[in-house]
């Protein structure tokens, strides 16, 4: 049974390539916490046993509640977690996360302004059954006001601040309503969803309609019909690559970690004097430069064919390879221009290409306004290529 989530979603919005690896062929990579992620972790923990002692009646001091997360931080750290920012220690992100759980404890103790139904509830419930496609997801407390609203808190210890429209629009809480809603069909008429900012002791909160919440299923259940109609899972770039455990087999870097593989032939560089000389010759054999510079390219595009590559990594430059397939009609000297020609004319469509444009003729083509049957018989004219582009790119000193 197809069980979908929103973080499942969003890779897969990210960058369908990671999708395919992490859920489709579930290429094993080793696993990197970070201190963020480490951070968060302990403080969800600490108010989870924070809100489970309030619903057991028996509400802990923040003494307690600090002394609790203290001693799960102790037991989890690991030399292993990564700290990016080398001027902070493990006791500065430690005391980031008491500082958090401080401020929200003094904001909202004695914790009796609503009742909690739950910490960490798993939601669950189909977007189609007949086709048994499934959502979950994991609330970070499910909780009840005295007047019966239903409200979702989710807790955030970054220090990212989305806009109101941003939350307005958020699906992961909005799929999580749905999940409520359809456990507590009768219970939950009304619901609020909640984010607790606790690095800014802000709370930010939204509200949405029962057609505001068929549009994101409906959304949802279209994106997911997308994913699994897709074969190629195409790779989409960006910053986001960087943190990706992917590539040493994703085709756009995967060069960069077979580099020792292929070392360039070491040679010994020429003194300045040899090096102007050398680009005075060069500048007056441009063209015979041009041949050779055809020809490398020529090289490169087999070269990441046969690797089957989209990237290729040389000493300080990235060469990106993409393919444009275009549409071309004969020109002046090809014995069939006048054949093209007398067809367009006879159809009385000539003055839109006027003086036969190839440009304008290959847009004409796929035009709806032609008639179908010219524009079957203009295509039997066009010659399909393809053209190559290489775009080099300067390495980042990380990259190098």
């Amino acid at each position: 049974m197809p069980m979908y989530s929103h973080s499942r979603l969003t890779v897969y919005e990210t960058c369908p390539r990671q999708y395919r690896y992490q859920y489709v062929d579930k290429v094993p990579v080793p696993e990197v916490e970070t201190v963020e992620m480490f951070v968060g972790s302990q403080v969800h923990s600490a108010l989870e046993d924070l809100y489970r002692l309030v619903a057991a009646r028996k509400v802990p001091g923040l003494d307690e509640v600090l002394a609790g997360y203290a001693e799960r931080w102790a037991a989890g750290w690991s030399p292993d977690i990564l700290i990016s920012r080398a001027e902070l220690t493990p006791e500065d992100y430690r005391g980031q996360g008491e500082a958090h759980l401080a401020t929200y404890y003094r904001r909202y103790q004695p914790f009796d302004g609503e009742r909690t139904v739950d910490v960490e509830r798993h939601v669950k419930f189909p977007l189609d059954l007949i086709r048994k496609i499934w959502m979950q997801g994991f609330v970070d407390r499910l909780s009840v006001r005295p007047d019966g609203l239903w409200q979702i808190h989710d807790y955030k210890t970054g220090r990212w601040l989305p806009s109101q429209e941003d939350l307005d629009r958020d699906r992961q809480l909005a799929l999580y309503q749905i999940g409520v809603q359809r456990q507590f069909p009768k219970q939950a008429r009304e619901v609020e969803l909640v984010w607790h900012y606790l690095a800014h002791d802000l709370e930010m909160r939204s509200r949405r309609t029962p057609a505001e919440l068929g549009e994101v299923e409906a959304r949802a259940l279209e994106l997911i019909d997308t994913i699994q109609a897709d074969v190629a899972y195409p790779i989409v770039e960006g910053r986001h690559c960087s943190r990706c455990a992917y590539q040493a087999i994703c085709p756009a870097w995967s060069h960069l970690f077979k580099k020792t593989e292929l070392p360039e032939p070491a040679r010994a560089r020429e003194d300045g004097s040899a090096l102007v000389d050398r680009l005075v010759a060069l500048r007056e054999r441009r063209a015979e430069l041009d041949d050779q510079i055809e020809q490398t390219q020529a090289d490169l595009l087999g070269f990441a064919a046969e690797n089957q590559v989209e990237a290729v990594f040389g000493t300080t430059h990235r060469a990106r390879i993409s393919i444009a397939r275009t549409v071309g009609y004969p020109k002046k000297d090809d014995p069939r221009r006048a054949q093209v020609e007398a067809l367009i004319k006879a159809a009385g469509r000539w003055a839109e290409v006027a003086a036969l444009d190839t440009r304008a003729l290959a847009r004409k083509a796929d035009d709806p306004a032609w008639p179908a049957e010219l524009r079957r018989e203009v295509k039997a004219f066009a010659d399909a290529a393809e053209r190559f582009r290489i775009t080099l790119s300067r390495l980042k000193e990380n990259d190098a």
